[in-house]
Order: C-alpha cells, then structure tokens, then sequence
C-alpha cells in the first residue's frame, strides 16, 4: 500500500479501535520507492484480525496525498494512492497488480478471501511451494505463479535490452537503462515477451502454488462531503480541535476561498474504506479423478467384467479344456477296439 505516514486526517481505525503508524510496515518498491503494508504479521506486532464482516468493522483511511509535492513521473502519470489487498506471506507486487484509489472520492473495497490448494506432480498442475530470488529490492519473496512470471519477464527484458531497467532490482555487472533505452527497447520488450517463445518456456516453468490464499475485491466509489471535511479543518486549524497531523500542511487553507478551498479537498483528500462482506472463506481444494490404487481396481474390474480374466473364469477354462481332452482320449481308444479286424479261411 502506498501510504504517506502521518498524512492522516483523522487516525486511522480497525474494527471500530484507533490504529497509528506503528501498525504500518515500510518496504522499498523499485517504482515506487518507500510504500507501506498495514498488519504485516512482524514479530513486534500481533496479527489484527477482523471480528465482523461490514463497512464499519473494516479499515478506514482518511489521507492527504498533497498533490502540489509529486514530481512528475511520465512512467506512472496518474495521481492518487494504491492498494493491493494480499496475504501477509506473500510480497505484495503492487507495480502489476495494485488499484489506483484517486483523490475527491470516497472508495470502499470489499474484500473476500478464498484459499486455494493444487495439486503436485504428476498431476497436471504441477504445483510448486518454495521462494524467489527478489526481483524488486526484497531478499526473498513466497513463490506465486504471478511473482515467477515477472522474474522470469525481467530476465528477458534484461537479455533483450543488456540492461536493468531502474524498476527492477540491480543485476550484478548490468547496468541501469538510460533513460532512452527504457522508453524504447524495454517497453518493446516487454510488449514483445506476450508473444515469444520464452513466455511459453515461463509458463511451464512457473506452475500454480500449491497453496495460496487470494483476495477477491470489489471496488465502489461516491462523492466527498466537502463542506464537513472543510469545516473539520478550519476547527482543526483554528485550534478547537486537537489532532495529531502536521498543521503546517493545511494553513494555506486559511487564506483560500470556498471554492478554492473545495478544489483543494478534490486534488488532495482521499477517503478509504477496506471490510470482509463476509467473514467465511471460499476454500477450492484440487482432489484427483481416481486415486492410484482405485484407478487400478477400476480397471481391473474393466477387464475380467469385458474379458472374462477373472481367476474363477480361468479355472473354469482349465478345467473344460482338461475335461475336454480326457474325452477325446477316451473316444481314439474306443474306435481302435471296434476297428479291429478278423480273417477265417
């Protein structure tokens, strides 16, 4: 989660309690450089879970992005925050798969979690469990199928181009991009690897974890109350109301018009809600068609029922044929007795 520490409006809550800074983690993201995941299960700080499913037992934010700060960045032009909902085992690859949340708007995210388990060879899944090397400034990263792609993605790119682009973690002996070689052979690259051969090499060398857990989410948006927000700011700035954040953010409020001062709340203000809209778990279990011993029974079964290869069958065979050739015995010594002849003078 990209979140700018102590640019809160309000503190931040969970289930209905306050939380602060320190129930945030700090992490470096090659495009994004200082991002922070909240409840990220460090030793120093127990798991906080989530007692009730609904919007108001859920995480709420209420954020200043002060967007008159932001450098530009054609890589990444859009303004706002984002959000990547994830397990606390695995690293969050927010450059690929965050949500943009943007200023002037009230975003909620319902979240649902599903647990995944696949099967391991020599089922065709394949799964496999294990870490990755880092790709993007962490020392080793939970194996996803998504994080193995990239890798192997970045490889390409880094073949392709005899250069690392700046967003991924430093090569030894390859040097950074030039800014001219990552606006022309790295974003070739990168829409040519879709189509390559190694792309498919990739795929088959990065199947699905066996076990994972996901986080389905459904986003909504809706307009700001500008007239409260800005009313809780001037009581803020007008010391009638105490709070933790920096003044010094909002004193050029003091000198703004009402419609300036609600244009600011639209380029700057972001409010967030994250919640469970339901505390059960989607569970999706691979099991196989056939286990091996009753894939064997099953097929034996097959063949004594369509070719008669049961034991009691065969017995019954060796004694027909037994039986069979004691009968013809019996009947070559009877025509040789009646076949004898005699001769009288």
């Amino acid at each position: 989660m990209l979140l700018p520490k102590g640019h809160q409006l309000h503190p931040c809550s969970i289930n209905g309690k306050k939380c602060d800074v320190n129930n945030f983690t700090s992490f470096l993201n090659q495009l994004f450089k200082k991002c922070y995941t909240f409840n990220a299960a460090k030793s120093d700080r127990p798991v906080l879970n989530a007692s009730f499913a609904g919007q108001q037992s859920g995480l709420k934010l209420r954020l200043n992005i002060e967007r008159e700060r932001y450098l530009p960045n054609l890589l990444w032009p859009s303004v706002g925050i984002i959000i990547l909902i994830h397990d606390q085992n695995s690293f969050p690859i927010i450059e690929e798969f965050g949500i943009t949340v943007p200023p002037g708007m009230s975003t909620t995210c319902a979240i649902r979690r599903r647990n995944i388990t696949n099967l391991p060879h020599p089922y065709s899944t394949k799964c496999k469990e294990g870490t990755l090397e880092a790709f993007n400034g962490a020392s080793q990263i939970a194996y996803s199928k998504q994080a193995c792609l990239i890798k192997c993605r970045n490889k390409y790119t880094i073949k392709t181009c005899n250069c690392t682009p700046t967003k991924f973690k430093a090569d030894p002996g390859v040097p950074f991009c030039a800014p001219i070689e990552e606006a022309t052979c790295v974003y070739k690259s990168l829409e040519e690897f879709g189509n390559s051969d190694e792309r498919k090499t990739c795929e088959k060398e990065c199947p699905e974890p066996c076990n994972q857990i996901e986080y389905k989410t459904s986003i909504s948006y809706s307009g700001l109350q500008r007239g409260a927000l800005i009313q809780h700011l001037m009581s803020f700035l007008n010391g009638t109301e105490k709070s933790s954040v920096d003044r010094s953010i909002y004193e050029p409020l003091l000198n703004m018009t009402k419609a300036e001062r609600e244009k600011y709340i639209d380029d700057n203000i972001i409010s967030l809600d994250i919640y469970f809209e339901d505390l059960s778990v989607d569970i999706i279990t691979q099991t196989p068609l056939y286990e091996t011993w009753a894939l064997i029974g099953n097929l034996g079964g097959t063949f004594g029922l369509f070719l008669g290869m049961s034991c009691l069958t065969l017995f019954e065979f060796v004694d027909f044929a037994f039986r069979k050739i004691a009968h013809l015995a019996k009947g070559d010594r009877g025509k040789r007795a009646v076949n004898v002849q005699y001769q009288t003078e």
